[in-house]
């Protein structure tokens, strides 16, 4: 999508609530593949220097379902980024493209926010743990830009690969473990499914 464009993001927006509503009228009957399509075309809407991004406006602050829970799946999917920092405005400090806190607060109460959360820690191990050689040699990772994301997405982070690359980080999220109530492995999508590398095969 075009950068700086309000009007796009108003738009894939609007599409988002409107399926939403699809599917909470007829849940049995809704098109799936008509949330992929927008997950596909909104999977890089980070709205930089514009305003929140998509998957904030999407995601952050509301209850989360299996809508919710696919969306998110899709977007993995298509490229989105959860550990990306847009700045949503000028000379505003960048901030990640989803709230991670607040997805980690719905995840101790939400089946759906639980498994969102474990595809995110699915995500970040992959993606991060090559960064544990750099500290095991001795580098501290806040010496290196990484720690800025690290910092911003640690609630998405596996405790065990978070108090390795900062463990000053980890400490405040021991608490949150042991609160975790909700299975994330019950219900309809395994934290397999919702992965990026293994969201392959369709919904069905």
């Amino acid at each position: 999508m075009r950068r700086h464009d309000p009007d796009e993001i108003n738009r894939l927006i609007g599409e988002f609530m409107d399926l939403q509503e699809r599917w909470e009228n007829d849940p049995d009957t809704f098109d799936w593949s008509r949330l992929r399509t927008l997950a596909r075309n909104g999977a890089h809407a980070y709205n930089e220097d514009a305003g929140p991004a998509f998957h904030a406006l999407a995601l952050d602050g509301v209850p989360h379902s299996e809508f919710h829970e696919r969306f998110l799946a899709d977007s993995l999917h298509a490229g989105f980024d959860p550990f990306k920092l847009a700045s949503p405005g000028t000379e505003v400090a960048a901030v990640p493209v989803i709230d991670h806190a607040n997805l980690a607060e719905a995840a101790l109460s939400n089946p759906s926010s639980s498994r969102m959360r474990a595809s995110l820690m699915e995500l970040a191990r992959a993606r991060f743990t090559p960064l544990t050689q750099e500290t095991q040699a001795g580098k501290p990772i806040f010496s290196t830009p990484w720690y800025t994301i690290v910092e911003a997405c640690a609630e998405s982070f596996p405790l065990d690969l978070l108090t390795q690359l900062a463990p000053e980080l980890a400490k405040p999220h021991r608490r949150d473990i042991r609160r975790q109530a909700v299975d994330p492995t019950e219900g309809y999508l395994s934290s397999a499914e919702v992965i990026v590398e293994t969201s392959n095969r369709p919904y069905g």
